[in-house]
């Protein structure tokens, strides 16, 4: 097994690092990163449904789509990534749920009992301390999950609640909220993180047989830094990949009623409907048109209503109708 670890804490080069090992590896391989702060959403997730856009925005947390399908979580300096890859004769065969036994054998040596729930998270007390995905292609598995050391719960709970969940209709796939807790929560003796990983990379060297350290070749940084440019630093990638949906909510403000629907494809706004006090006003059908074929963004729209001459609202509540 090759054991590999992330010197950058740039999420879309980890995440293209991380497809770049599952599909050009043949060995067995275990991979650890930790990114900066950014929401990484599901492969089948609506990136918008599931991220805060004010918060988001505000605080320049990137959002990111990864290879693997379920849930968003939240990613930032206290937070630790791990990735299995394995070449297998059988996928159907595979238990992902043994690709997790090692790391809770490692919180058990620093005396936290931790065990693996139905959907192959990692449990503490009830708490989850790690997420759990996992992605097949032909006879190559990839299991990988979070591992909250010390992560800003505050910004995670901002971070992946979208105030408006309920306003988006569509066939993606929801994430399941769980109560959650750090790794540091549970400790007698304080580590650090950089200990935390060590006695990860500890375990694996003594646990299984002929494991060895790799770092990244210029080859394999050159070829990374191309998939992270082509792919995970993408608005294509990370909201135009979303199934398409229909976003719909009413909003009352100091003008009247507002009723705003948006079609939305690959991430663009293809049809949308904004009535004020049930009917369209002249502002209201030149907003229509200023939304089509426009990116379902806060910022790029923003841009483009702060252009407009004829304004019946101010951008805040313009904004707060349509996200």
């Amino acid at each position: 097994m090759l054991i590999v670890r992330s010197l950058s804490t740039e999420p879309a080069f980890n995440l293209a690092a991380e497809e770049y090992l599952f599909r050009n590896f043949s060995d067995d391989v275990f991979f650890l990163y930790i990114n900066s702060p950014a929401v990484v959403v599901g492969k089948h997730q609506n990136a918008m449904a599931e991220i805060n856009p004010w918060f988001v925005n505000e605080n320049k947390v990137q959002v990111i789509r990864r290879l693997s399908g379920g849930g968003a979580v939240y990613h930032d300096l206290g937070n630790l990534n791990f990735s299995f890859h394995q070449t297998v004769a059988d996928t159907a065969m595979v238990s992902f749920k043994k690709f997790n036994q090692p790391i809770v054998e490692v919180l058990a040596q620093m005396g936290i009992d931790a065990e693996i729930g139905k959907r192959n998270d990692i449990f503490v007390d009830g708490y989850k301390v790690s997420g759990h995905a996992e992605h097949v292609f032909r006879n190559r598995v990839m299991s990988h999950g979070t591992l909250l050391f010390n992560a800003d719960r505050k910004s995670l709970s901002l971070a992946i609640k979208n105030p408006s969940f309920e306003n988006f209709k569509g066939k993606a796939i929801q994430s399941v909220r769980s109560k959650v807790a750090n790794i540091v929560d549970f400790l007698q003796v304080p580590v650090s993180i950089d200990q935390f990983i060590s006695k990860i990379e500890s375990h694996m060297f003594g646990t299984v047989i002929n494991s060895k350290k790799y770092s990244f070749t210029e080859n394999d940084v050159r070829e990374i830094e191309n998939l992270s440019a082509e792919k995970y630093s993408t608005w294509n990638w990370n909201f135009g990949y979303s199934p398409n949906y229909r976003f719909e909510k009413s909003t009352s403000t100091k003008f009247g009623k507002v009723d705003v629907v948006l079609s939305v494809e690959k991430g663009i706004i293809v049809d949308c409907s904004i009535l004020l006090n049930g009917v369209q006003t002249y502002e209201t059908i030149t907003i229509q048109q200023l939304l089509l074929q426009c990116p379902y963004n806060i910022e790029q729209i923003s841009v483009k209503y702060l252009k407009l001459e004829d304004k019946i609202f101010e951008l805040e509540v313009f904004l707060s109708c349509i996200f």
